[in-house]
């Protein structure tokens, strides 16, 4: 019994360092645009979700949801850029959900 918890509690622990080092390693990724503010940058967001969450009502359909969102906010101009790829100086805010991207603009 004490050398499954052993090994459980290895994994805990490695998942948590990989998370960190990606953290930390700048692995979170953006939507941004050069030139945008970060409050346009947030607005452009939230009417893509907006815009997602009309079309596709069914909480069943969110890989799809994603494309949609990907799609609305190409289409605005908007590229996925990893943290450390981002400019300095920008204000940034990261998604709550892992994986998904934050925004990122300038300081108005």
């Amino acid at each position: 019994m004490e050398k499954n918890s052993g090994m459980r509690m290895k994994s805990v622990v490695g998942a948590v360092m990989l998370l960190s080092v990606c953290v930390l390693g700048g692995c979170t990724t953006y939507w941004y645009q050069e030139g945008k503010s970060f409050r346009q940058a947030k607005h452009d967001l939230t009417v893509c979700q907006t815009a997602v969450r009309q079309r596709s009502p069914d909480r069943e359909m969110e890989a799809y949801d994603g494309k949609l969102l990907r799609q609305c906010m190409e289409e605005q101009g908007y590229r996925r850029v990893r943290g450390n790829a981002l400019p300095a100086g920008l204000m940034r805010e990261s998604s709550p959900v892992f994986g998904v991207p934050g925004v990122a603009g300038t300081i108005e």
